[in-house]
């Protein structure tokens, strides 16, 4: 008895995998019957739609759309009513207006424009200084052993009276690049010597020029006071002469 209920037990416990291997096949073909269900139902609902709408958007031979074409109605001409006249008419007349004659003015005397007189520009007042009589060529006899090479140019500078002016400056330049400037006097020497020589005042002033007393040049002199110039600039013209190595040029204030 104990043998049969171990046989009967080991039999049961090995039928069993082999009904549930059986009942897979059944449930797959179920699976299947139902997608096959739900996809014919999906192409009648497009068929039923590509019936109520041809142009529907899974219609793969969309019939070609109609084209509706819109006569215009044309509207009765309408009659324009003729205007009416009364039995007789008689054209009325419209009486022409006649132009009153324009009076020609008398043209009057135009009268003759004036001569305005230019205006007079003011006069610009002298320069403070002025030239003290014409340069003066002579030699240099103040400076011994300087023949033959020595060129200079000296002068005084003084107010009405004769006395000396040392605050302004005397500018000499050629033209071409060269020019200096001399206080009259600032230098001891140079005063003693030409007041020794010529006189006058202690405003002695002498600018030696670094060119030979045998090239002929042209040379400039004005007086500066402040920057500016204060006389007018005088030229003066040197030859090929070095017995006239010396030129003076004196300038006088006006006031």
């Amino acid at each position: 008895m104990g043998e049969f209920d171990r046989f009967r037990d080991y039999s049961t416990e090995e039928a069993e995998p082999t009904s549930a291997v059986r009942t897979q096949p059944s449930r797959l073909w179920g699976v299947l019957a139902a997608v096959v269900l739900v996809l014919t139902l999906i192409v009648l609902c497009c068929y039923l739609a590509i019936f109520i709408n041809p142009q529907f958007m899974f219609n793969p031979f969309k019939p070609p759309a109609q084209i509706v074409l819109v006569t215009p109605t044309q509207s009765a001409p309408t009659t324009t009513p003729l205007p009416t006249f009364p039995a007789t008419w008689t054209p009325t007349t419209t009486p022409t207006h006649t132009s009153t004659p324009t009076i020609t003015p008398t043209p009057s005397n135009t009268p003759t424009p004036t001569n305005t007189p230019p205006a007079t520009s003011t006069p610009k007042p002298p320069p403070p200084f002025y030239l003290d009589g014409d340069p003066a060529h002579m030699t240099q006899t103040i400076y011994e052993g300087t023949d033959g090479w020595w060129m200079g140019l000296a002068g005084e500078v003084t107010d009405p009276n004769g006395a000396a002016i040392t605050t302004v400056e005397i500018k000499v330049w050629d033209g071409e690049g060269w020019e200096s400037s001399q206080v009259p006097g600032a230098r001891t020497d140079v005063v003693s010597n030409y007041r020794v020589k010529f006189g006058g005042s202690t405003a002695w002033w002498e600018q030696f020029v670094p060119f030979s007393c045998y090239e002929p040049k042209t040379y400039y002199v004005q007086v500066i006071q402040n920057g500016v110039g204060v006389s007018p600039a005088v030229k003066v013209e040197h030859g090929e002469d070095c017995s006239q190595n010396l030129i003076l040029i004196n300038f006088k204030r006006r006031y």
